[in-house]
């Protein structure tokens, strides 16, 4: 434990002497001093995903950018168009609703009869009544919509 006190100022130390040293450096040179300045960036003709020569730098401005003030403009007012008076519909027919399940007497290979002697014809749960319309069969019981 005294070694690690005594160990503790010294890393300190040296991390300041290290840390002032790495300010101490120089900033690394811009690209303009370089000995041979870098060829400004062009795509390949033959592949324009990439480069003519790497590295590169970027192509200086055409001309200086400026601060432009942002104008949003309201929008136009829309003129509504006139109300049409729409004719009243005829009335519909009216839906029937559905009966209720009826309990299923007897079935063949084409369809079932119900307990009051109604033919249901088809095959399965999805059936037809003598009026056409789809029946359902659900366990005993059959249900047409």
């Amino acid at each position: 434990m005294k070694m690690m006190k005594k160990a503790i100022p010294v890393l300190a130390c040296a991390m300041l002497l290290a840390g002032g040293h790495a300010w101490s450096q120089e900033p690394p040179a811009p690209a303009e001093s370089l000995p041979e300045p870098l060829p400004v960036c062009r795509l390949d003709p033959r592949d324009s995903g990439k480069l003519l020569e790497e590295p590169c730098r970027p192509a200086p401005p055409v001309r200086p950018r400026r601060s432009v003030a942002q104008v949003i403009g309201r929008m136009p007012a829309q003129v509504t168009p006139p109300v049409v008076p729409m004719a009243p519909l005829p009335p519909s027919p009216a839906v029937p609703m559905p009966r209720a399940p009826q309990p299923i007497g007897a079935c063949d290979t084409g369809g079932c009869r119900d307990a009051s002697g109604a033919r249901y014809n088809g095959a399965g749960n999805a059936t037809l009544d003598a009026n056409g319309r789809i029946c359902h069969r659900n366990g005993a019981f059959v249900q047409c919509f």
